[in-house]
């Protein structure tokens, strides 16, 4: 039983060191996730978080064993909601999320990373859902928010077998409505594939 033991230890181990990429190579990696959303400041009062779906793909560059520089463009739901009620409202917005960031590796196939994000508005709606009449009314909103945004991508990933999961807090550091103050911070979880 011991050395079945130790030979699985063995196995993982040896999995996780070859999932991490090698000095001097570069990877792409398509993911797919969700969001969860909350709004800041006079923009976010009254309002509650609300999921959204994420989906996209990271190409990285290994600078050495321990440092890789990351690239990656996604589509990104920034989603908030508003419970009447009647109804349940979902601010429906979703931008061309542009993310660089630096990967330090810890320990082999886990990474802290950090970086900077641009934000470029795709569509902003208002989706009311009517418990009673059972239908969902859409609003376009686009001209309420500003065409960009930016966020500070901080979190932790770990790769096995190919597979990277990824945890990031994005942190919102400019306006996203023209008339009023505040942010978009949220919560990103994916997975990708590294190729």
């Amino acid at each position: 039983m011991k050395k079945l033991l130790t030979i699985i230890a063995t196995a993982f181990i040896a999995l996780s060191v070859s999932a991490q990429s090698e000095a001097g190579s570069f990877t792409l990696q398509p993911n797919v996730g969700f969001t969860y959303t909350t709004a800041t400041g006079d923009w976010g009062k009254g309002t509650d978080g609300a999921f959204a779906l994420t989906a996209g793909v990271e190409g990285m560059y290994m600078v050495n064993d321990k440092f890789g520089a990351a690239l990656g463009v996604n589509l990104t739901g920034y989603n908030t909601s508003v419970e009447t009620r009647k109804d349940d409202v979902i601010y429906s917005n979703y931008y061309f999320n542009f993310p660089v960031t630096a990967n330090y590796y810890v320990a082999p196939g886990l990474a802290v990373k950090a970086g900077i994000a641009l934000n470029l508005l795709a569509t902003a709606k208002i989706d009311d859902y009517d418990e009673y009449d059972f239908g969902i009314t859409s609003v376009k909103v686009k001209d309420m928010y500003k065409s960009t945004f930016f966020t500070v991508p901080v979190g932790v990933s770990y790769e096995f077998n190919s597979f990277v999961f990824d945890a990031r807090y994005n942190i919102g550091i400019s306006k996203v409505a023209k008339d009023d103050d505040g942010s978009f911070n949220a919560l990103t979880f994916t997975v990708g594939y590294k190729f």
